[in-house]
C-alpha cells in the first residue's frame, strides 16, 4: 500500500511538470521586416499584438494546468514563460511604434461611429 502511495505522488508531480501553460510568443521585428511595412501593415501588427497581449492574459487565468504545474515546479514555469511572452510582445510593440515614428504614420483615422459617438460623448 506505501509503494502504490508513493507511485501515485510520484506519478502527480511527473504529470504536473509537463503541465506548463503555452503563451503566444512574438518574434522580434527585424529592420528588414520593419523597412518592408506600410503604415497601414504597422497598424495590424499593433492590432495583433494587442490580442496576444489579451491571449497571455486569458491564459495566465488559474486552471488545472496552474494547480498540475504548482505541483511539478510550484508555478515557476508557468510564471517564466509568461514574463517570456509579455517581454517578447512589449519588445514587438516598442519595435512597432519606433517603425511608425520613422516612417512617420499618422494615427489612423477614426471610423465615422467613433467621430459622432466621441463628439456626443458617447465614448
Amino acid at each position: 500500500m506505501k509503494a502504490i502511495t508513493i507511485l501515485a505522488i510520484v506519478a502527480t508531480v511527473a504529470i504536473g511538470g509537463c503541465a506548463t501553460k503555452r503563451y503566444p510568443i512574438a518574434t522580434p521585428l527585424g529592420m528588414s521586416e520593419a523597412s518592408m511595412l506600410t503604415c497601414h501593415d504597422i497598424e495590424l501588427e499593433l492590432t495583433r499584438a494587442e490580442e496576444a497581449r489579451r491571449q497571455i492574459s486569458d491564459t495566465a487565468k488559474i486552471d488545472w494546468r496552474s494547480a498540475a504545474g504548482f505541483l511539478g515546479d510550484f508555478g515557476i514555469g508557468n510564471a517564466m514563460a509568461k514574463s517570456d511572452a509579455e517581454r517578447a510582445i512589449n519588445n514587438r510593440v516598442v519595435a512597432l511604434n519606433d517603425a511608425k515614428t520613422k516612417k512617420n504614420c499618422q494615427a489612423p483615422q477614426a471610423s465615422l461611429a467613433d467621430r459622432i459617438g466621441r463628439a456626443l460623448g458617447m465614448m
